[in-house]
């Protein structure tokens, strides 16, 4: 509805258009076409005023209005928190996918407890930062919880890591910590009174987690107690479990080594009887540092049959009396390995913190290579797999093979699931080698690609890297696609290749058998994709923009479970010299082909609110008659549609001005500007330029919000959501 009377700050706005119910059809009346072109998008009015309506400050950085990640300080700042609409931007994606083997399973797991710098540093930007050179974890496949830790009662992680964690199916856990003075006061608040006291600390923190989407709670209680309050905790633990067993699918309680029974503080760097009521209590127990393997070795008594749920600690930064740390970390995991329990790294971040930032991507791999025969590989199990290699940062973006803006960024949310990271010689080979690494470089979409280099000996056969491991029951039929680019001249041949296993009677067709005694195949590349299928992959053998090419394979698989994705190089037939190459890849998809024939919900809805006007910066303003050319607008986007089938949405907008009369239909020939990326149903728009409002006239900019498909295809532009905001002076 329009305002009546005067309009002030935040005038009132028209109401996003709802669908219209459909008409009663009699019998036989085919159903009427809407066409989607003619929808009314949503329009809403605002007068400039530079008199901002406050935010809260603890969901939005003070200086730009961008929506930040947050924790809290206090009890009474916990046992105060309620869902807030605010709280929507640090709400996860979607749960951890499947993984094999499932957390539930008795292997020794791997845990990593990221620790740098007090926690909240470029990763708490919701949407993203500007930010060179930050810090980037990318072995997933290696680990099966991630930890954020901070000094903060409650360190809720940032929802970047728990999205890029998840995408994983890596389980995360935030962290509630007290210490000291202050700490021990708080503990006896809620752990030396009646029942009540310690189940509504429990409760919020369950809330906290089933709100937020992560998995759990380490709890780090590093104060003395009084034996009322110590009494109390195992009673907290068993609650606090139970509650989040209940409420969150997957969800673990893990407790910190710190506090023995009888209320001292006193690091036992083991699990004895001192502690093991504390770790009846809840899901697992983190140790201390400073073990020694005789420690691991009166362990196993303690642990019983739950000498997995024993993450036994590893300092990375090597402080103290440790075993190993820094590059040699491994020399502690052999122990922990040895003794069958898991382990938990604390601050690998060591590589980032302490060696030189411009060998950054060198050293973590290094660091990570050495642990390589202590981790045991895990296997995604759902499909659509598709993963552009994109790390979540890079020096430009691009999307499809084409630039669309040149600068540093980090957006932790948008990180693609990345491959095994390794050195591959071949047996028998000499000289040869294959290595895998990240590159910002070059990328076919997103911020980076993955880099494989390597040398082939002269008469030995295909080098193949294994890439990913999966544990897919595949349906009766499958697409891949395979985006690469050979840097330079070089004759090596580049394949696809994925083994099956045997889910019952598995069956093969539209694949090579590299051998009858192997479950390794190659499938046959399609020249041209399925007419049904070409919004999808439409580009099949071709070479594309930046030198990439795309190969498309169809595979009818039947009683199958698709095993490793593998990529392999070989050299012609008959060659007699060394071969060396480079290759990027740039995507490798994997989806079920009934799904890219679902039809995807339409994006409704979208409203525009939190609007704050600013003037335009006096580098920025052009005079012309005492009116600036320019204003920066900031406003909160929000729209409606499920998340389960995207991968985000790409936030786009088109500026413009008129007299005032909304437009109807799609967007005209003016390319949109991408704005960012989001992963939940809203985004904060931050100091956008705009033309300025010209006296009794309206000016007007267009929000569009893009979803984009976890199979990967371009959703034409007529079915985005899209609103309005005309905006003018007020009248004097």
């Amino acid at each position: 509805m329009e305002a009546a009377g005067p309009v002030t700050r935040a005038a009132a706005r028209k109401r996003a258009p709802t669908i219209p119910e459909e008409p009663e059809r009699r019998p036989g009346q085919r159903r009427p076409r809407r066409r989607i072109e003619e929808q009314e998008e949503a329009v809403f009015r605002e007068v400039v005023s530079f008199t901002p309506e406050p935010l809260p400050a603890r969901y939005y950085d003070k200086d730009t209005t961008k929506p930040v990640s947050f924790y809290f300080s206090s009890l009474e700042e916990l046992l105060a928190w309620t869902p807030d609409a605010e709280d929507s931007f640090n709400v996860a994606l979607e749960p951890s996918e499947c993984r094999q083997p499932p957390l539930s399973s008795q292997r020794p797991r791997t845990l990593l407890c990221h620790d740098m710098m007090g926690g909240y540093l470029d990763d708490k930007f919701i949407q993203g930062s500007a930010v060179r050179s930050p810090y980037c974890f990318y072995h997933w496949q290696c680990i099966d919880i991630f930890v954020y830790f901070s000094h903060h009662t409650v360190t809720i992680p940032p929802v970047g890591w728990t999205n890029a964690a998840h995408r994983h199916g890596v389980c995360v856990l935030g962290t509630f910590i007290t210490e000291w003075k202050d700490g021990a006061q708080l503990c006896e608040a809620f752990l030396a009174g009646d029942e009540r006291s310690y189940r509504a600390v429990a409760d919020q923190l369950v809330l906290i987690a089933q709100f937020f989407r992560f998995d759990g709670w380490l709890v780090n209680i590093e104060n003395s107690l009084s034996p009322t309050a110590v009494g109390n905790v195992p009673h907290f633990l068993r609650y606090l479990s139970a509650q989040l067993h209940q409420r969150v699918p997957g969800g673990l309680v893990l407790w910190y080594d710190s506090v023995v029974s009888s209320g001292q503080l006193k690091w036992q760097d083991e699990l004895n009887q001192h502690n093991r009521v504390f770790f009846d209590a809840c899901d697992g127990f983190f140790t201390n540092y400073n073990w020694r393997e005789e420690h691991l070795e009166r362990m196993r008594g303690p642990a019983g049959g739950r000498r997995a749920d024993v993450y036994v600690g590893v300092d990375v930064f090597a402080r103290s009396n440790v075993v190993g740390g820094q590059f040699d970390t491994h020399k502690s995991l052999e122990l922990i390995r040895k003794h069958g329990f898991s382990a938990a790294l604390f601050a690998p971040g060591w590589v980032y913190e302490c060696l030189e930032k411009k060998d950054f991507f060198q050293n973590q791999d290094k660091f990570w290579a050495l642990l390589e025969r202590y981790l045991p590989t895990h296997s995604i199990c759902s499909l659509p797999f598709v993963t552009s290699f994109c790390l979540g940062m890079g020096t430009r973006r691009v999307r499809y093979g084409q630039e669309e803006a040149v600068g540093p960024w980090y957006h932790p949310s948008a990180q693609e699931i990345q491959p095994l990271f390794a050195e591959h010689r071949p047996e028998g080979a000499g000289r040869g080698w294959v290595r895998t690494s990240c590159c910002l470089a070059d990328a076919w979409h997103g911020g980076s690609s993955l880099l494989i280099r390597g040398v082939i000996p002269p008469e030995v056969g295909p080098v193949v890297v294994r890439l990913f491991s999966l544990h897919v029951p595949v349906p009766p039929k499958i697409f891949l696609s395979l985006v690469y680019k050979l840097e330079g001249p070089s004759a090596v041949e580049v394949a696809l290749e994925l083994t099956t296993g045997d889910a019952g009677s598995c069956r093969v067709g539209g694949l090579w058998t590299l051998d009858e005694t192997s479950s390794r195949h190659s499938p046959r590349p399609l020249r041209v994709p399925p007419t049904k299928l070409a919004r999808w992959v439409g580009r099949c053998g071709q070479q594309l923009h930046g030198g990439w090419v795309q190969r498309c394979y169809e595979v009818n698989l039947r009683g199958c479970l698709l095993g490793d994705l593998l990529v392999s190089f070989a050299q012609p037939a008959g060659s007699r010299e060394e071969a060396s190459f480079v290759c990027r890849l740039g995507e490798i998809q994997v989806v079920d082909a009934d799904s890219l024939l679902r039809p995807l919900p339409r994006v409704q809805a979208v409203t525009v609110s939190r609007v704050r006007w600013q003037p335009a910066t006096s580098e920025e303003e052009e005079e012309e008659g005492g009116v600036p050319a320019l204003l920066r607008l900031s406003c909160t986007l929000h729209w409606s549609y499920l998340l389960s089938p995207i991968r985000c949405f790409r936030i786009h907008c088109l500026s413009g001005s008129g007299g005032g009369s909304p437009r109807v239909g799609p967007p005209g020939p003016e390319k949109p500007a991408l704005l960012g990326l989001a992963f939940v149903n809203q985004y904060r728009v931050v100091e956008l330029p705009v033309a300025a409002a010209g006296p009794g006239r309206d000016s007007r900019v267009q929000f569009l919000v893009e979803p984009v498909p976890k199979e990967g295809f371009l959703v034409p532009q007529a079915e985005w959501g899209r609103a309005a905001l005309l905006y003018s002076l007020p009248q004097l």
